[in-house]
């Protein structure tokens, strides 16, 4: 396809006008974003995250209009498309920059006295507990209350404290920070949307969401097996699974988390 007339975004256009469908319509159908969706209409592919968004959002696109979605990412690839600009990303690359500086030298400014806090902490409620734990009973009625998995999940285990070890995993049931599920429940898996982010769900290897979700909204995706969120900042949401606050992956662009009956792992 060549010239105006002949390009990807025309085509995908001209094929949506020969329907009479508004993108808001599309958007229903296959949970696109209305404003991605105009971003291929005009072949503006640089303003979306990456290569591998654009040809999902191409084929997803085509194959609702019923073109032939091998042609169109054949084209776009073609045509040699440079990196995107990232310019849907919430926070300026500049002042993202400025933010790291800062939570930097926050650390360095405070690790000192946080440690000497936590450990101070943790001493005095050593001491505290084996003076009035009680004998045995408290401490199994202790322990049992934390692996319990009708409870809250154990406090101290969200946010950005939650690293990944070296095998990926940031929260298991083994490192005794995730629900304890039946294997043969489905896995229903909420995000909400602290700020806006990006992001792509995949439940069982199927797509089911490919968009922004704006700040303050939620979404449920329910799999069988396993549920895959692709995320441009892993800050920006707060998860729940099975009715089990999982709190948010933490700072830092993730390409994906993966989410089973085992627990989160990171991946690329």
């Amino acid at each position: 396809m060549s010239g105006p007339t002949g390009s990807i975004g025309a085509t995908l256009k001209d094929a949506r006008a020969q329907r009479s469908i508004s993108l808001e319509d599309v958007h229903a159908k296959i949970k696109i974003h209305p404003r991605v969706l105009q971003l291929l209409e005009e072949n503006k592919f640089d303003k979306l995250p990456s290569p591998l968004f654009v040809k999902s959002f191409l084929r997803s696109y085509a194959e609702f209009l019923e073109l032939n979605a091998g042609e169109l990412i054949e084209s776009y690839e073609k045509e040699g498309r440079k990196e995107p600009e990232q310019v849907l990303f919430i926070k300026p690359a500049e002042m993202r920059e400025k933010i790291r500086r800062r939570e930097s030298f926050d650390k360095k400014i405070y690790r000192v006295p946080l440690f000497i806090i936590l450990t101070a902490g943790a001493v005095w409620g050593a001491f505290y507990f084996a003076k009035h734990a009680g004998g045995p009973a408290t401490s199994a009625a202790f322990s049992q209350k934390r692996t319990d998995p009708k409870k809250s999940l154990p406090a101290g285990q969200t946010g950005a404290a939650l690293q990944a070890k070296s095998d990926g995993w940031i929260r298991s049931v083994a490192q005794g920070n995730f629900p304890n599920l039946d294997k043969t429940s489905s896995l229903k898996l909420k995000v909400k949307a602290l700020d806006n982010v990006w992001l792509r769900v995949t439940c069982d290897g199927k797509v089911l969401f490919q968009s922004i979700l704006k700040r303050g909204s939620s979404e449920v995706w329910t799999a069988t097996s396993s549920i895959e969120v692709w995320t441009g900042n892993s800050s920006n949401m707060a998860l729940s699974l099975n009715g089990f606050s999982l709190g948010s992956p933490g700072r830092g662009v993730v390409k994906k988390l993966t989410v089973s009956h085992q627990g989160i792992k990171i991946g690329s």
